[in-house]
């Protein structure tokens, strides 16, 4: 179960890591989950709609597309999370 949480929050933190969040962004991490896994918007998070997200997110981070994740990808992924951090880290505080 850890391995499927860490992507999660992985691909989860910049929603969730602004201290004032404009309109239309989570203002907690319980409303950054809710916001991405419930896709029919009942407030509930199915265990479908759950797997559904792993899925995609995996699909995401498998660059190469050849059904498995590799250390390449890893590396090309936390790449990527560092920029968005650094990003957001250039940004006022109301535009995050």
């Amino acid at each position: 179960m850890k391995k499927l949480i860490t992507p999660t929050l992985l691909v989860m933190l910049p929603l969730i890591a602004s201290a004032q969040p404009p309109a239309g962004r989570p203002s907690s991490m319980s409303e950054a989950f809710m916001m991405q896994l419930d896709a029919n918007q009942d407030g509930q998070v199915s265990k479908a709609e759950f797997l559904a997200n792993e899925e995609k997110q995996f699909d995401e981070m498998d660059g190469n597309k050849d059904g498995n994740i590799d250390h390449t990808e890893i590396e090309e992924i936390e790449k990527r999370m560092r920029e968005r951090m650094q990003k957001m880290r250039k940004q006022p505080t109301g535009n995050r």
